[in-house]
């Protein structure tokens, strides 16, 4: 017992090794990496400002529903609220704590597949070779820029060794109080994983885990306490995934209502669906990691997306995986790791075969995703336990060829291990160039010079996206970061507002509401009234700007606009160059303002025709959607014998007061984004607030001097906040219930978890 205790310890620290070696530099909690998504960054234009925000609320006690650093405001909720980010951004700067949550994740995806591979007949050394090949795969790989989706899929193997200890047969798990105790404890990494807030992985997990489920308690049914007894825990093993589901309410629902308000609103199609689809040929990264070019230094060839589409696991993997496919295909658990590894690769191949337009024919939520390449984790893991299954066997063999105390097998065996941690370790880190922190997070020379022109700017860089797209061909990937250190000048969405306190206009969001989109566009509709007005010549090197296009910035609080180029013409006044950055000021830009008329349009068309009239003045007109008629009139020939004025005197995540003081009767406009769950009063009395200027918000104010107060109160958080509560506290219940019966029937937790 002793001995194999030791012989468990030692493997796992080789493992911890192995797995944390290609991503050396984040033990120093002092580097962060700057992997691209072509377009932008999904990391750090993405992922890391917002969970550097969530965690700066948290940390000041604060619930994260509103931030008005991106997006000229965007609601908080239905970011990741997994336990491991939350704690780390909360409670650590922002380069360490993306370093911890990244090794973190690491080793629970290592340590998973080792444990998935034992459970499936592996001895150690393969094992370890498992949890070196799933851990260092290309999905986690290329995918490390996409947080969400690895925190996600890392715990898959976890929660298929709970469900498979859950469904042993009888002399395995003596007793209904350890399966009940399995079965809870799948439960709660059920709710790890939808609380890390990526719908689609999380899915998929579900998936895999009702198939393993349902084909190891149909394969155990006559070996466990009664005929029936299989479909009984079954049935738990759903209580428990519905328990899990529920306790990520909190992170599920608000998420729901935002994209019930997005673009995403209704089903998009199977053109949709599949329109990003995986190229066959990558087929070949499996065997060859850069068959067909690297994304890194642009040598990449093929359609897509590189790193959708990137699987490759280590070349030993995938031949072990074959030999052990072959050899030990009669088993059970290799049926199971091959029906996961093709079935999941019919699926990534989308609509190359037959097979996933039936599953997305059948199976409920298919239909909502995109990328069915996401399905590649499936595939990974599949592969690493076949490999595990496969140097198993092969030890057999060699053994039969050079019994014992030959030295041969083992060594060989060790010999493959190390060779494929050598091969991933040459190959991989490649996707994800780190850069020391210190560097990359400071306020580049453009921060300081927006800052100095305004005590409360919001930047604007035209084109951003064009302007990131020339910066990755110049950098020719990543394989030279020098170019996205230049970048950071521009001041591109979200980097101002997520780490340097210089918020911009637009940004990089997953779901955007349809009216922020039709101002600004996103990453999947450029076309837009911003786009419509601005852009840069990249032929004659300028930045071209519409007659219109000062006033219409005006309306949102831009304070300064950032280009590459110097403008054409004098639209804008000069403020000055910082680094790469040509720096513009645009004057009278208030965030918030009294206006003494109202135009109520009809659609977001009359308003855009209203903005850009010649004689439409911002410090003195709204424009107001699905508001009544009357406002307009009301107003119209009003003219105040004073400027009105308006001033923020405080701002939280929950809210904002403001001090508007109005000549007559009139309008106050706030230059953030509408949306859903925001309420107004004035001196306390309740008013309706509006839509305004296609993408803001706007209410009614007497004449007089008013306090106003908006208040947000995200949709859905409340009712997510309570189920979550509710389902967590049932799930822990149920554990304490499992454990002290297990403790009382002879069972201990220490022994049930080895």
């Amino acid at each position: 017992m002793a001995a194999a205790a030791s012989g468990s310890l030692r493997a796992r620290a080789v493992l911890t090794l192995a797995a944390l070696l290609p991503y050396w530099r984040l033990l120093t909690f002092h580097a962060v990496y700057v992997s691209d998504d072509y377009f932008a960054s999904d990391i750090f234009n993405g992922e890391m400002p917002g969970r550097v925000l969530y965690g700066q609320i948290l940390a000041h006690g604060h619930l994260p529903q509103w931030t008005s650093q991106l997006c000229s405001g965007i609601p908080l909720v239905g970011l990741p609220a997994d336990p491991i980010g939350l704690f780390s951004f909360a409670l650590l700067p922002p380069a360490a704590a993306l370093d911890l949550t990244v090794l973190v994740l690491l080793l629970v995806a290592a340590h998973g597949a080792y444990g998935l591979a034992r459970r499936f007949g592996a001895d150690r050394v393969a094992a370890v070779l498992a949890g070196i090949a799933f851990a260092g795969c290309g999905y986690f790989a290329s995918q490390l820029k996409h947080l969400s989706i690895v925190s996600t899929v890392a715990w898959l193997p976890a929660g298929l060794i709970l469900l498979d200890r859950a469904f042993a047969p009888a002399p395995d798990v003596p007793g209904r109080s350890r399966r009940s105790l399995w079965l809870v404890l799948f439960g709660l990494v059920f709710a790890e994983q939808v609380l890390c807030g990526f719908p689609q992985s999380t899915y998929i997990c579900a998936l895999v885990y009702g198939a393993f489920a349902l084909f190891r308690a149909v394969e155990n049914r006559r070996a466990m306490e009664s005929p029936y007894s299989w479909v009984v825990w079954l049935a738990v093993a759903g209580v428990a995934v519905g328990l899990g589901a529920a306790s990520g309410a909190i992170v599920m629902l608000p998420l729901s209502k935002l994209g019930g308000i997005s673009d995403r609103a209704e089903a998009l199609g199977w053109d949709w669906s599949t329109r990003l689809a995986y190229w066959p040929s990558n087929f070949w990264n499996l065997i060859f990691p850069y068959a067909n070019g690297d994304i890194s230094n642009n040598t990449y060839t093929g359609p897509p997306f590189f790193w959708e589409d990137y699987g490759y696991a280590g070349f030993f993997t995938f031949v072990l995986a074959i030999y052990g496919g072959i050899k030990e295909r009669r088993r059970a658990a290799v049926k199971a790791a091959l029906l996961m590894a093709l079935l999941g690769y019919a699926f990534v191949l989308g609509r190359a075969t037959p097979i996933f337009r039936v599953a997305y024919a059948l199976i409920p939520g298919m239909s909502m995703f995109r990328f069915p390449t996401r399905f590649l984790i499936v595939v990974e893991l599949g592969l690493a336990l076949l490999a595990a299954v496969g140097l198993t066997r092969l030890r057999e063999d060699l053994r039969r060829r050079w019994p014992e105390p030959s030295p041969w097998p083992l060594a060989v065996a060790i010999a493959l291990v190390a060779l494929t941690a050598g091969d991933l370790l040459i190959h991989q880190p490649r996707q994800n160039p780190m850069v020391p922190a210190s560097t990359w997070l400071a306020p580049p020379a453009s921060v300081d010079l927006v800052r100095s022109g305004a005590s409360a700017p919001r930047t604007f860089t035209p084109r951003h996206r064009d302007l990131h797209r020339q910066t990755f061909q110049r950098a020719q990937g990543w394989a030279d970061v020098e170019p996205y250190f230049e970048a950071r000048d521009f001041l591109e969405p979200n980097l101002g507002g997520g780490f340097w306190d210089v918020p911009s206009a637009d940004c990089y969001a997953g779901i955007s509401a349809r009216w922020y989109v039709d101002l600004w566009g996103d990453h999947n509709r450029e076309a837009s009234v911003a786009v419509l007005l601005a852009s840069l010549d990249f032929r004659t090197q300028e930045l071209l700007v519409h007659p219109r296009f000062a006033n219409f910035l005006r309306t949102y609080g831009v304070t300064h606009v950032l280009s590459p180029f110097p403008q054409r013409g004098t639209s804008l006044p000069f403020a000055g160059r910082a680094g790469w950055a040509y720096v513009y000021r645009v004057d009278d830009a208030q965030r918030v303002r009294f206006a003494s008329t109202a135009h109520v349009v009809a659609d977001d068309k009359e308003a855009v025709k209203t903005l850009l009239a010649e004689d439409f003045d911002p410090s003195r007109a709204i424009v107001l959607h699905d508001a009544p008629a009357a406002l307009g009139a009301l107003h119209a020939g009003t003219t105040a014998d004073g400027q009105g004025h308006a001033a923020i005197t405080s701002e939280d995540p929950d809210g904002l007061a403001i001090t508007v003081t109005a000549p007559a009767d009139g309008f106050l406009l706030l230059a953030d984004t509408f949306y859903p769950g925001w309420t107004a009063t004035v001196d306390g009395t309740p008013t309706p607030v509006y839509r305004a200027n296609i993408a803001v918000r706007g209410i009614q104010v007497p004449a007089g001097t008013h306090d106003v107060r908006f208040v947000y109160d995200a949709p859905g958080l409340a009712q997510g906040l309570r189920i979550t509560v509710v389902a967590l506290s049932l799930l822990l219940v149920w554990l304490g219930i499992a454990v002290y019966v297990d403790r009382r029937t002879g069972g201990s937790v220490i022994a049930a978890t080895r």
